[in-house]
C-alpha cells in the first residue's frame, strides 16, 4: 500500500531513490523536516514530527527544499533575485486585455499628468463623469489617440447617480466619449447603485436598477462601450444584476486595500466572472494610517520597496486591478515600474492581511452599505 503521508516511507533512512540516475540529495525524509522553520514554534513543531502553519505532511521532501531556517529578509532577497514575469492584465470576454494597473483621474488638474502617464507605460485610464475633468483628460489623451493608437489604451468612465434613467445613461456616455475624444469606452460602469432624480441628490423612485442595466446593455449593442460593469456594489447587488443581465457585468470597482480586504466580495464575484478593480488602493492620502502602519513599513523594508509599491502589489498579486491617482512623474513611475517583476512572500502577505478591519476611506452619508455577509453562500458560523 502506498504511503498516505502518516506512515514511514519504505525508503526512509536508505538514502532516497537509489535506483534513479539523478536521485534527490535531500538530507530529510519529510516535508515537515525540510520545511524552513519560523522561529521557536516552528522548530518545536518539526521536532515533534508535526506540521507547521502551512499544513505540511510527513511525506517525502521535495527536491530543492532547504533544511536551514530562512529569515524573512533573506527570503525576500531570494525571491527578488528569482526572475518573475507575472501577467500585467486580465482577460475580459472577447479577449479584451484590461491592464492591472491604471491611472485614477479623480482631481487630476493637468493634461500633462495623463500625457506623462502614457509616456511611462500606463495603458488604463480611469475616468468618471462626476469628476468634471474628462475634457482635461481628453486633452492629455489627444496626441496618443491622434497617432492611431486607440487600441493600445483601455479607457473607463462611469455614469453618475443622477443619470440612471435610460435616456440619461446614453446622454452621459455620449458626453464622456465626446469629452475624452475617443470613439468608444472600453468599460462603462454604473458609479453607484443609488439613483437620484436628474440634477439633484434626491432619491429617484421611478427608475429601477434593472432599467438602468438594460440601458447599459444598449451601449454595448450600439458600440458605445465594449464592456459594462458596476462600482461600489455589494455582493448582493452584483448578484441581483447577474440575475437579469443579458450582458453580464465584467467589473465591480470597489475600495480595496489591506484595511478593507473584502475577501468574500472579491472571491465570489470572480467565480461569477466579475473582476474586481481597486480604487483608493493606497488609502486616501499619502500620510494616511495605511501607508504609515508598522506592518506596511516593515514589509517595505524587507522587500526593498516603497510602501506604495507594497500596497499595490498586495492587490495585483491576487489578480485585482488598481487605479492609484498620481500626478508627478516620480509617483507615476514609482507605482508602475517593476510592479510585475517581484512578489510578496507568504509571510509578507500574511502581515498585510492581518490589517483587515473594515476601514473605509471613501464613504457617503447618502449610501448605506450592505452587510458584508449578504450574498453568496451563508457563513457556516451564522448557520450554526
Amino acid at each position: 500500500m502506498a504511503s498516505d503521508g502518516c506512515q514511514p516511507v519504505e525508503w526512509s533512512g536508505r538514502g532516497g531513490f537509489t535506483h534513479l540516475l539523478h536521485q534527490p540529495a535531500a538530507k530529510s525524509d519529510s516535508y515537515a523536516a525540510a520545511r524552513p522553520s519560523h522561529g521557536e514554534q516552528g522548530q518545536e513543531q518539526q521536532q515533534a514530527g508535526g506540521s507547521d502553519r502551512t499544513g505540511v505532511w510527513n511525506g517525502p521532501a521535495p527536491r530543492g527544499y532547504v533544511s536551514e531556517p530562512m529569515h524573512a529578509q533573506d527570503e525576500s532577497r531570494a525571491a527578488a533575485n528569482k526572475p518573475v514575469n507575472e501577467p500585467s492584465y486580465v482577460l475580459l470576454p472577447g479577449a479584451t486585455r484590461m491592464p492591472l494597473i491604471g491611472l485614477g483621474t479623480y482631481k487630476i488638474e493637468s493634461p500633462e499628468s495623463v500625457r506623462k502617464a502614457l509616456e511611462v507605460g500606463y495603458r488604463h485610464i480611469d475616468c468618471a463623469k462626476v469628476y468634471a475633468n474628462e475634457k482635461l483628460v481628453g486633452e492629455g489623451l489627444h496626441d496618443f489617440l491622434a497617432q492611431g493608437r486607440r487600441s493600445e489604451v483601455f479607457i473607463t468612465s462611469k455614469v453618475w447617480n443622477d443619470a440612471h434613467r435610460p435616456a440619461a445613461v446614453r446622454q452621459s456616455v455620449e458626453g464622456s466619449i465626446a469629452d475624452l475624444g475617443c470613439s468608444h469606452l472600453d468599460l462603462c460602469l454604473v458609479h453607484w447603485p443609488d439613483a437620484w432624480l436628474p440634477g439633484t441628490e434626491e432619491p429617484d423612485t421611478e427608475v429601477t436598477l434593472q432599467q438602468t442595466w438594460q440601458a447599459m446593455e444598449a451601449l454595448v449593442d450600439d458600440g458605445l462601450a465594449k464592456h459594462i460593469g458596476v462600482s461600489n456594489f455589494s455582493l448582493k447587488q452584483v448578484e441581483e444584476v447577474l440575475s437579469y443581465a443579458r450582458i453580464k457585468p465584467v467589473v465591480n470597482q470597489i475600495e480595496l486595500h489591506p484595511l478593507l480586504a473584502q475577501r468574500k466580495l472579491v472571491g465570489v464575484c470572480l467565480r461569477k466572472g466579475v473582476h474586481s478593480v481597486a480604487f483608493s488602493p493606497l488609502g486616501h492620502r499619502k500620510d494616511n494610517e495605511l501607508m504609515t502602519s508598522a506592518a506596511v513599513q516593515e514589509v517595505a523594508a524587507e522587500a526593498g520597496k516603497s510602501p506604495a509599491q507594497v500596497l499595490l502589489k498586495w492587490n495585483v498579486q491576487r489578480g485585482v486591478g488598481v487605479i492609484p491617482k498620481a500626478g508627478s512623474e516620480p509617483h507615476l513611475r514609482e507605482n508602475i515600474e517593476g510592479l510585475f517583476e517581484w512578489r510578496l512572500t507568504w509571510d509578507q502577505k500574511a502581515k498585510l492581511d492581518a490589517l483587515d478591519c473594515g476601514k473605509r476611506f471613501v464613504d457617503s452619508e447618502w449610501h448605506t452599505w450592505d452587510d458584508a455577509e449578504e450574498g453568496g453562500a451563508t457563513k457556516p458560523s451564522l448557520v450554526l
